[in-house]
């Protein structure tokens, strides 16, 4: 009887893995054997930057109306033309001629019916990955450590202002990874021509991608210039400067071939661009001035990283100490001069290009801390000391200097870092500031009728003039109802000629900043139909007077 109510034991045979799976697995597993530190290390940080780079990435943060007008640029070069309306010269176009070269991407991942802006943010992420990878390969050619380079680019990849800025459709973010290129492809120790001429091509397609990133320039120079003497000096100063020079030529070859590089009626210019982001557009005040733009913006950088740029810029002083780095506090110098004793117009993802220079200071600093208290306690091996010496090594004075530098680290990264960053990431990794505007774009296919003409936030616009409609005229981004002359030959009655508003959280402040006279006058002669949050669905009463609309305003 005990026999027959005793539990029976089955046996469980194992999960076979298929062959092919089996196979895969095995090939994996030999190959990263195979793998040297260095590139086991590449690939976890870029591991590491490709998840903190996805998740959530439609989700958080809201879409910007920059991240419209590069997706849009990016979709129309897919069909032939280089903007959806007028191109006007104001960006070199190569930074959203690669976006549109990866738009197939998305489509790859499964993600072919999101959003079109938060599809292009997929692509964005494979620059960001690019970007964690060069930082963490630059660093080792300065010959940080290895610990040391991986703190680099997880630094990189793992800072809210890094992460925040990185996951949006910036152009910033595509000229990023081709500066980083330059500049290792010219510190490296082999001297050859034919690097440094290529680092001259990254860096003309860099600054065509953005083109503030030619603030950089000097730093990319001196990188080169300050090394030990090499026979072929001369010729990589002259191939660097004159292939990149020759590079940099298409974008004012174009506006000629256009008939366009000079000021005239009835045409943009790039001299007219030109003289519209340095001279005539209105600019961001002073830093000293607590009720600026500028020094808002300024705060709003140390909002989200305080950390990295505050060290950062205490880590370009200690990068001074060796020859090698003197490159990176020249680059934030140049970077710094503008935000600090300019006046002009300072964009918020100007930071962008600054962030790899700031984490490589804290990096190198971290490495000369490591070094100097290795020479403190002689009997300490590191790379570069004498065989000879590593005889002598002790077991106390390796825990004492590694308690210094370790303990110093761990409880700074922890106790000062980790808290406020975990805070903010988290909230790029869970959160959704996106609904409401999923919200109002999906109301507004659903009721607004195609034949009649909205004006929307660059945000949105692609959406909906994808949506049917396919007339940059019926679907009027916001800034083109004042800026575009073309606005009045295909809608001469004016603001009267809109028939709906969607009103995103900068329409207000865009219609101010720019002086968006026609546009004020549509949102003033409106009433909200339908709102999602902060965003609001508009219907124009082009006969009503702006005192009777006052009470719909919300």
């Amino acid at each position: 009887m005990n026999a027959l109510l005793a539990p029976t034991r089955k046996a469980f045979a194992a999960p076979v893995l298929p062959a092919r799976a089996r196979g895969f697995l095995v090939g994996a597993r030999s190959f990263y054997r195979s793998l040297v530190p260095d590139q086991k290390a590449g690939a976890l940080v870029a591991m590491v930057a490709a998840a903190l780079s996805g998740w959530n990435i439609l989700n958080a943060p809201a879409y910007q109306d920059d991240e419209g007008t590069y997706t849009a640029q990016a979709m129309a070069a897919l069909n032939g033309s280089l903007a959806p309306y007028t191109y006007w010269y104001d960006h070199p176009p190569v930074g959203w001629l690669q976006l549109s070269a990866l738009s197939w991407l998305p489509g790859l991942l499964g993600q072919g019916d999101e959003p079109y802006v938060g599809q292009m943010r997929y692509v964005v992420a494979v620059f960001f990955i690019a970007s964690t990878v060069l930082v963490f390969l630059l660093a080792r050619r300065l010959q940080l450590a290895l610990p040391f380079a991986v703190l680099a680019a997880l630094l990189y990849c793992m800072s809210p202002l890094s992460l925040v800025l990185g996951r949006q459709v910036f152009i910033d973010n595509v000229g990023v990874p081709w500066l980083l290129l330059a500049f290792y492809l010219i510190l490296s120790p082999q001297l050859k021509l034919w690097q440094h001429v290529g680092a001259g091509v990254c860096f003309a397609v860099a600054v065509l991608s953005k083109e503030t990133l030619a603030i950089f320039g000097p730093a990319l120079l001196l990188a080169l210039v300050h090394r030990p003497y090499w026979k072929t000096r001369f010729f990589s100063v002259v191939g660097f400067l004159s292939v990149g020079g020759l590079v940099l030529g298409f974008f004012p070859l174009l506006a000629i071939l256009r008939g366009e590089l000079i000021s005239g009626p009835g045409h943009v210019s790039l001299q007219d661009a030109v003289a519209y982001q340095f001279v005539s557009r209105p600019g961001s005040g002073s830093l000293l001035d607590p009720t600026s733009g500028r020094y808002e913006l300024v705060m709003g950088w140390m909002y989200y990283d305080k950390f990295v740029i505050l060290c950062g810029i205490v880590g370009a002083l200690v990068c001074l100490l060796r020859r090698e780095t003197r490159w990176i506090p020249a680059g934030l110098l140049l970077f710094s001069a503008p935000v600090v004793i300019g006046h002009g117009y300072l964009p918020a993802m100007y930071i962008i290009a600054a962030i790899p220079f700031l984490v490589l200071a804290i990096a190198v600093t971290a490495d000369l801390t490591w070094r100097t208290v290795s020479r403190l306690f002689p009997y300490i091996p590191y790379r570069g000391r004498h065989a000879a010496a590593l005889k002598r090594t002790t077991l106390g004075s390796r825990l004492v200097a590694l308690g210094i530098t370790g303990t110093t680290m761990v409880l700074g990264l922890s106790v000062v870092l980790l808290p406020p960053w975990l805070a903010m990431d988290r909230t790029l990794l869970v959160s959704n500031e996106n609904k409401d505007w999923n919200n109002a774009l999906q109301w507004s296919k659903d009721n607004l009728p195609q034949d009649e003409v909205l004006l929307v936030p660059y945000s949105m616009w692609h959406e909906l003039n994808a949506d049917g409609r396919h007339d940059p005229w019926k679907v009027v981004a916001l800034e083109k109802m004042d800026l575009d002359s073309d606005f009045e030959v295909h809608h001469p009655a004016g603001w009267r000629s809109i028939d709906w508003i969607i009103e995103g959280p900068p329409t207000a402040r865009n219609i101010k900043n720019l002086e968006l006279e026609n546009a004020g006058r549509a949102l003033e002669n409106s009433r909200v139909v339908a709102a999602f949050g902060d965003w609001k669905v508009r219907e124009v009463l082009s006969s009503a007077s702006p005192s009777s609309m006052a009470g719909e305003r919300r």
